[in-house]
């Protein structure tokens, strides 16, 4: 009886020990599911913006064909009915979220209009100060920029929007007059469900929200509301629009890794076998007294130890399943103490997706740490840091394979506390080619799709990024703008497809001409490319314009509507030292006004801006 008292405080001591690990393996796995929930939204909302840059880049890439017939009317005067018929229709075919392609005239009279089927009430149309769109046309008219509407009820019924391009022709003494305006009309419906289904949204549901209230929405069966977002949509010039978006179960259930789950029942696991061990040694100690009082329970004793060894060999089998479970996960998962690197623990993966040993990688990490992990310290005070403030532990790092290569690793990091020890537990990823993807976007969004040059949206970024440079340092540059010389004439000889050969051929021949690096050549629109030439004065300017011609008359392309019979450039050509009192926008002006000199002087010839003239 005396005995038995005693051994009540031992079994106090261990239930209170299995309730503290079973409390800490809780806690770890709370924080794991908090990290994991924190990796999802940021993934969510990565994919959503992901999704609103692609609306939005669709929406630009097909304004081009209606800024494209602007400039040709703009350039050449007022196309012919014919010649606006075919590029309308072109148009039309390439972007099926038209209602309309429309010129209104200088008095505002609906002129031409296609197509005509579901269209007829607006034959007859005429914009007036009535209209809720009025003052809108009437400042892209004052400003000479394109702009894009609120929504607005159509005279064909529905709800749409118009995107308003002022069109201008030579007036007297050269001076541009106004002509109306190229219009595109779309349905809201037709518009949005042409965009989404050329981009990948079947993960999202998606609202269009003007000035907060629901314009269009299409549905997934399935919502995950609590991680909607909310996103500006830019359609073209305007503003006024958000994006709603709510990710479907599907894609957050993609998201979720089984890590948290098999993490805690690990845990919970080598907790019950510690208390579970120290039991049996406690119960060892006691069967070890019983011993003295007699031999008589010996036998009992020995067939008791053998079934306590059964289920410790049992209980090591399923602790082999455990890790055996983290085995097979893809990403690595290890636990460390961070003050002498010692590794308690890790999985098949932490090593072998970078070519190490087990061994080899305690091993290194144990001696090099920088090595092996780029930046170990730092890494490891930025845990801390995010530790105390109880901020996000999801880091982008790079580890150094066994071959010496460099691999991206997203970390997710936890410190934990335990007896007075401080553990740090790891999540590592291999998300390279994650990297490699969003890299891969952002550069086919700079490249123009017929030439493989630079597009437009990359000139306008260049330009004021190297304007802003060059003003810091007083460096000088020069802009030349290039059009092909009688390039409609060819088109309408030989055809579109050996316009789009020749623009190819045009563009690979100014790539060839660019020696330094940092000079750049983009295509500006249609038949007209530009090159900007940083740290370069009017000399150098000439002597790349001269190669281009070289250049172009080496490919000698024949052009049966050119009085040379071949293929020709015409170049303006601009050059300023960046300051204050200039802006990019000047030196394209110059650049511009030079190549409308060459064009009438006979072409095939560079024109140098000369502010006298």
């Amino acid at each position: 009886m005396p005995f038995s008292r005693s051994a009540w405080p031992a079994r106090l001591a261990l239930a209170l020990l299995a309730l503290l690990l079973c409390g800490a393996s809780l806690l770890l796995w709370h924080q794991l599911k908090s990290t994991e929930r924190e990796h999802v939204r940021e993934r969510v909302e990565s994919q959503a913006r992901l999704l609103t840059r692609q609306l939005e880049s669709s929406l630009n890439a097909q304004a081009q064909d209606l800024y494209r017939m602007a400039q040709l009317w703009n350039h050449h005067g007022r196309l012919s009915r014919e010649e606006w018929e075919l590029e309308a229709r072109i148009s039309l075919q390439h972007f099926r979220g038209y209602q309309a392609i429309q010129w209104l005239g200088p008095d505002l009279k609906m002129r031409w209009l296609l197509p005509l089927e579901g269209n007829q009430a607006a034959l007859h149309f005429q914009l007036t100060p009535a209209h809720p769109n009025f003052n809108l046309a009437m400042q892209a008219k004052a400003r000479g920029l394109a702009s894009f509407s609120n929504s607005f009820s159509l005279v064909q019924g529905g709800r749409g929007f118009i995107l308003y391009t002022p069109l201008y022709i030579r007036g007297e003494q050269d001076r541009p007059v106004f002509d109306g305006f190229l219009q595109g009309v779309f349905r809201v419906e037709a518009l949005m469900d042409e965009l989404l289904d050329t981009v990948d949204s079947a993960d999202f549901h998606v609202r269009l929200l003007e000035f907060g209230h629901p314009l269009y929405s299409r549905d997934q069966a399935d919502l995950s509301a609590p991680l909607q977002q909310e996103l500006p949509l830019h359609l073209l010039n305007n503003r006024n629009f958000t994006l709603q978006l709510s990710p479907t179960q599907k894609l957050t259930q993609q998201l979720v890794s089984p890590l948290p789950q098999v993490v805690l029942g690990a845990s919970l696991t080598i907790s019950l076998l510690l208390v579970a061990a120290l039991a049996l040694a406690l119960e060892n100690s006691r069967r070890a007294r019983a011993l003295q009082a007699g031999n008589r329970r010996l036998n009992e004793e020995v067939g008791h130890r053998e079934q306590i060894e059964q289920v410790l060999r049992d209980s090591r089998e399923r602790l082999q399943l455990v890790v055996d479970l983290t085995d097979s996960s893809r990403d690595g998962l290890f636990i460390i103490d961070p003050q002498n690197r010692n590794i308690l623990h890790m999985n098949q993966a932490t090593y072998s997706s970078l070519g190490y040993s087990s061994e080899e990688f305690s091993r290194q990490l144990k001696e090099q740490p920088e090595q092996l992990l780029l930046g170990f310290h730092a890494w490891l005070e930025l845990v801390r840091q995010a530790h105390r403030d109880n901020s996000t532990k999801i880091f982008q790092r790079e580890m150094r394979r066994r071959d010496g290569s460099i691999q991206a690793a997203e970390i997710s990091a936890q410190l934990v506390q335990l007896n007075g020890h401080e553990y740090l537990i790891g999540v590592s990823r291999d998300n390279n080619e994650r990297l490699q993807l969003e890299a891969q976007l952002q550069h086919l969004s700079q490249q123009d799709g017929l030439t493989g040059l630079y597009n437009r949206r990359f000139f306008d970024h260049q330009l004021h990024g190297e304007w802003r440079r060059l003003q810091r340092i007083g460096a000088s540059m020069a802009l030349l703008m290039l059009d092909v010389d009688h390039f409609k004439r060819y088109n309408d000889q030989l055809g579109h497809l050996a316009g789009d050969d020749v623009l190819r051929r045009v563009a690979t021949a100014l790539q060839g001409c660019l020696q330094r690096e940092g000079d750049v050549a983009c295509r500006y629109g249609g038949e007209e490319f530009a090159i900007i030439l940083v740290n370069t004065g009017l000399d150098g300017g000439e002597h790349v314009a001269q190669r281009v011609h070289k250049a172009i008359e080496e490919l000698n392309l024949a052009h049966p509507a050119s009085p040379l019979g071949r293929l020709s450039l015409s170049i303006g050509l601009a050059t300023t030292t960046p300051s204050q009192n200039n802006q990019p926008d000047s030196l394209v002006a110059h650049s511009d006004q030079a190549l409308y000199q060459a064009k009438h002087q006979g072409r095939n010839r560079t024109c140098i801006w000369n502010p006298a003239n």
